[in-house]
């Protein structure tokens, strides 16, 4: 080719084109045999990938992982393809895995309901004068007995040691009448406990999700005002008492499985009246009293913080370096209480046992005065069994009939079955399911001048003599 012979661009690209249509590439015979084979007579199964394939566990949480993330839109178009994907997972099996991560994503990133206390930076050797300071503040605040006051301290600090403990009692703040700082009581010991979770109100499943979920202290206000009408609730209570049956069992999620609830934690509930006797035996009674005239006590939201979060610090510091050392000990429980309160106090007693003799003293002596206070109180049930022996007597009767049973019961109207269903009388069938523990039903009964459901005497016999004093 000549200088003055010129090829475009475009040109020389046809005619490499052209050139290689021209020219195609000859294999020898030795290399045809080697790149090709004839397929046509293998199975299929060889050529295109196994359609049962299996997806290994790692790479399908991983899926499900990310599909958790996605918005519901884009999970929803995604979703079918990849449930075949999943070796051909169904739908709806996918959708619970996915649900279980997204809630699982949603816990972690909310916001927690509770605060962890950062342990003191240094060893907290005088752990006495710590609660004689809780102590003092408990005085300074609320109008109670000395036997109270020593209770409360000590429960505070066993909300620090609950690995220690077999059994936690419950803190029933009581009292007789309004503004006697039950209220007050509480925000003090919320204030100073590990983990604390204040409410006013709770229902049976927020009860014990939040306590699975968050294991905190909770400090339940005004319980009286729901507690007797709420047997999920009351019987939550009663399970988180021990470490031999901290579980419930409760249907959850769309199939209504069967799931374990771990409750076991400490509870303090404050209210007015009485509450179920299985939630008085598992308490130790906090009662209080109205301040005479005279005297002063300072409102709780004058209290610095900076004061109680540090004996909280000092609290999570000496319980970090002592909770063998507390569960280890070994108080000797006062005979003069009966099984279940010696169970109650134990975790107390060991914990004064630590702090030293005067603080064992102290303890020893609340223990007897409340659970002494706690002995003498018939329970709601025994309650109603005495009344309906005075009944009996003052009618001079062997038989009567719910209905006038429920009037001479609601005849005084300061007497709590005046107002015992939600501010209105007792009930036919709460009076029932009070006597059903004693093996005492009501049956048809035939009086002058009317008949009807009823009670006879002779069916209360064994009932009196066992149970009321």
């Amino acid at each position: 080719m000549s200088k003055n012979d010129h090829i475009s661009l475009p040109e020389l690209a046809d005619k490499q084109s052209a050139d290689s249509i021209k020219k195609p590439v000859i294999l020898q015979d030795d290399q045809l045999s080697e790149n090709t084979s004839d397929d046509i007579d293998k199975p299929s199964s060889v050529i295109l990938p196994h359609a049962d394939l299996k997806i290994s566990s790692d790479l399908a949480q991983a899926t499900i992982d990310r599909l958790a993330t996605l918005s519901e839109l884009e999970y929803e178009l995604e979703r079918t393809e990849t449930a075949k994907s999943l070796n051909n997972m169904s739908v709806r099996s996918l959708d619970k895995l996915v649900k279980k991560v997204r809630n699982k994503i949603e816990s972690e990133t909310s916001e927690s309901l509770i605060i962890d206390t950062e342990p003191y930076s240094e060893p907290v050797l005088d752990i006495t004068s710590v609660a004689d300071q809780i102590c003092q503040i408990l005085d300074d605040h609320i109008a109670c007995k000395d036997a109270v006051k020593f209770a409360a301290t000590l429960w505070i600090l066993m909300t620090w040691l609950i690995p220690a403990s077999h059994i936690l009692p419950i803190a029933w703040i009581n009292a007789p009448e309004k503004r006697c700082g039950k209220s007050t009581l509480l925000t003090l010991m919320s204030r100073l406990s590990k983990r604390s979770l204040p409410t006013s109100n709770i229902t049976g499943p927020a009860l014990f999700r939040s306590i699975e979920s968050y294991k905190p202290t909770l400090f339940i206000d005004e319980v009286d005002t729901f507690i007797n009408e709420s047997e999920g609730l009351q019987g939550i209570l009663n399970a988180g008492h021990s470490r031999d049956n901290p579980y419930i069992i409760r249907c959850v999620g769309d199939d209504n499985e069967p799931v374990p609830f771990n409750v076991y934690g400490a509870k303090a509930i404050s209210g007015i009246g009485k509450i179920p006797g299985t939630l008085i035996d598992r308490s130790i009674s906090l009662t209080l009293e109205r301040k005479m005239k005279y005297e002063t006590k300072q409102r709780v939201r004058y209290l610095p913080k900076n004061i109680t979060n540090t004996i909280q610090s000092k609290l999570a510091r000496w319980s970090d370096d002592n909770l063998q050392t507390v569960k280890d000990a070994k108080p000797v429980l006062p005979v003069t209480i009966n099984d279940r309160a010696q169970d109650n106090w134990e975790i107390l007693l060991k914990i004064a046992m630590i702090l030293g003799d005067d603080w064992l003293e102290k303890a020893y002596r609340a223990c007897i005065e409340i659970s002494g206070i706690e002995n003498d109180e018939l329970s709601m049930s025994e309650q109603l069994l005495a009344d309906i022996q005075t009944i009996f007597r003052l009618k001079g009767t062997d038989r009567i009939l719910t209905e006038d049973l429920i009037n001479s019961l609601c005849r005084d109207s300061e007497m709590q079955w005046s107002t015992y269903h939600n501010g209105k009388k007792i009930t036919s069938r709460q009076i029932s399911n009070l006597l059903s523990g004693f093996k005492i039903k009501p049956k048809s009964l035939r009086t002058k001048p009317k008949c009807g459901r009823g009670y006879e005497l002779n069916h209360f016999s064994d009932a009196f003599i066992r149970y009321l004093p």
